[in-house]
């Protein structure tokens, strides 16, 4: 039973881990979507556990850009994930965190999603979006620029529906322009005509047209058509991760009307944008707002204004390139550090090993000796136990034979007892018995001659002398040795008792099927008559029940009084019967079990079990 519980409560484990897992997949879909209210259910539905936190945090960047970096993150959030859904998510979501609230540690974000991308090898959904991420990273940092076609094939390969089929599109035609210096808009309007269900990305693609129509081609009016219809879409949605998209097009399409002679127009769309909140990472735009700015006011000719966003503008560049340098230096210094520390972890590691060889061949010399000597010692001690073990033999031995002899010496008592109760019997039955009849005879005779009422009297207290006499020789050569049995013997022995009015006795049966051996019968009886005796004797009991139940192979015998009960370890032993203590020798020696159970004012019950 234990087994299947065990086996039902994996199985119920391993059911409600793939369901989260699912659960994760679903969430991001919803999220790529912008279905928030699809995500929430998700979350909704979700233990609150740690999987629900992590999906928490994501939520609350997406839709509001406020979350940051817990306290503590890898202690708040469970270190014992073994599954690797679990894991990835870990990951991707510190990721995440790092990449929103600060600047310059790009290298320690980038490291983040390459340790999920390891754990979401199972998982096409979440794999594509750590992927997504990896690809901006390693798109805005030079030196991780040659790594791009990489990361960009891995994410082919887990393309799971429309939307990423068209983004991965979008990736590579994006990527083919920057490497050859190509618009690349044929490209562009051809995937177009594939995302009619894909609002959001369609934003993407009129974004990147209208870049290329601006950069490439000085398409200006083309460039800024393009430019609104994308701000025009993700300004109808209500989420951070949409004015994240709407901020960065906003100043693309502000460029373009500096360039086309809308210098106020520009400023309108600019001035706002310097006060809004943005990611960490996205602070240079700001930077370039503020250069636009100035130069609008420049082109305006208000020049007090153009010099006070200048010195803005310079003013952030240098804090965010110090902050940035910092963070650079000190993830240098610290990687730096890290293998300088790893490398003397090797030299220490090998140092130890060299040690450890040299203390293997000491403790090999040192098992081996003790070895040695523990073979000497467990030798010695064998022989000591075998030594110990005869000794204990032959006292066993010598215990077994005093026990026989005791038993032999009982048997010879009880089969002593039994004979003096025979010859009591014939002399009570033969002489007295006859005695007594002849006595009556006379009586008889005399009866008729005198009518004295003291002669008539004497006549019947002889009777029941002579009735009482007979019964005593009965009672003493009856029970088992006659036809009937031990539970006739027992009843009728009952029966007489009871007649006397010295104390009521009476017998259940249940179950008491054949005779037994007779020599079983002719003990058990003479066991339950000594223990009635006791009772009549020492109990000053009222009644008396005796119980025979036979079982299988079993009999059990009950005789229970309501008399003042006794402390069994000041019983004396009867003088003219077997006693407690040779009743319960009889009782081993038939290989059965006596047992006492006496309180003192409520009576006694002794429980005999004999195997028959």
């Amino acid at each position: 039973m234990t087994k299947w519980i065990i086996v039902l409560s994996s199985l119920l484990s391993i059911f409600i881990l793939e369901n989260s897992e699912k659960q994760v997949e679903m969430f991001f879909v919803k999220l790529k979507n912008h279905d928030v209210k699809g995500a929430e259910i998700i979350l909704s539905d979700l233990p609150k556990n740690d999987i629900a936190t992590l999906l928490q945090i994501q939520l609350d960047m997406f839709v509001t850009g406020k979350s940051e970096i817990p306290f503590n993150f890898n202690k708040q959030i469970n270190q014992g994930f073994t599954n690797n859904t679990q894991l990835a998510l870990k990951f991707l979501t510190e990721g995440d965190l790092i990449f929103h609230n600060e600047l310059g540690k790009d290298d320690i974000v980038f490291e983040m999603y390459q340790k999920a991308l390891i754990y979401s090898i199972h998982s096409k959904e979440i794999s594509a979006e750590i992927l997504k991420r990896i690809l901006i990273i390693v798109s805005q940092n030079s030196h991780l620029l040659d790594q791009y076609p990489n990361f960009l094939e891995l994410y082919k390969e887990v393309l799971y529906d429309e939307y990423e089929v068209a983004n991965y599109k979008l990736l590579e035609t994006k990527y083919k322009s920057a490497v050859s210096n190509k618009p690349y808009i044929k490209e562009f309007k051809g995937a177009l005509e594939s995302l009619n269900n894909l609002e959001l990305l369609r934003a993407k693609y009129y974004r990147m047209l209208g870049i290329a129509y601006d950069y490439y081609q000085n398409e200006l009016d083309s460039a800024k058509t393009y430019h609104l219809k994308s701000k025009s879409i993700y300004d109808r949605y209500n989420s951070f991760y949409a004015f994240d998209q709407s901020y960065s097009t906003s100043i693309n399409l502000a460029i373009v009307m500096n360039q086309t002679g809308d210098y106020g127009l520009s400023n309108k769309m600019l001035l706002p944008l310097t006060k809004s909140f943005i990611k960490k990472n996205k602070e240079y735009n700001r930077v370039l707002a503020y250069d636009w700015i100035a130069d609008n006011y420049e082109k305006l000719s208000q020049l007090d204004s153009a010099n006070f966003y200048l010195k803005r503008r310079n003013n952030l560049k240098d804090s965010l390139d110090f902050l940035k340098n910092a963070t650079n230096v000190s993830y240098l210094q610290t990687k730096f550090e890290t293998e300088k520390k790893e490398k003397q972890i090797l030299e220490e590691q090998q140092r130890a090993q060299t040690n450890q060889n040299w203390l293997i061949v000491a403790t090999l010399a040192l098992v081996l000796s003790t070895g040695i000597a523990i073979l000497v010692q467990k030798n010695t001690t064998k022989k000591r136990k075998l030594a110990e073990q005869e000794t204990q033999l032959k006292q066993e031995r010598v215990d077994n034979l005093l026990k026989q002899q005791e038993l032999v010496s009982i048997d010879a008592m009880i089969e002593g007892q039994e004979k003096e109760r025979q010859r009591v019997a014939n002399e009570l039955h033969d002489d007295l018995g006859s005695l007594m009849a002849t006595i009556k005879l006379h009586f008889n005779t005399v009866k008729g001659k005198f009518k004295d009422p003291a002669l008539h009297q004497a006549e019947t207290l002889l009777e029941e002398a002579y009735q009482k006499v007979r019964g005593m020789a009965h009672s003493k050569n009856s029970g088992v040795m006659s036809d009937q049995g031990l539970l006739p013997a027992i009843k009728k022995m009952a029966q007489v008792i009871t007649e006397t009015n010295a104390l009521q006795v009476t017998v259940e049966d249940f179950g008491m099927g054949d005779r037994l051996e007779n020599s079983l019968e002719l003990s058990l009886f003479r066991t339950v008559q000594e223990l009635v005796a006791n009772a009549i004797k020492h109990a000053e009991a009222t009644r008396l029940n005796i119980q025979l139940t036979q079982h299988e192979d079993t009999l059990n015998i009950i005789v229970e009084d309501n008399g003042k009960g006794f402390d069994r370890t000041n019983a004396v032993k009867g003088k003219n019967g077997m006693g407690l203590t040779n009743i319960e020798k009889r009782i081993e020696h038939l290989e059965g079990h006596f047992t006492i159970d006496s309180v003192l004012g409520k009576g006694t019950s002794i429980l005999i079990d004999i195997p028959i």
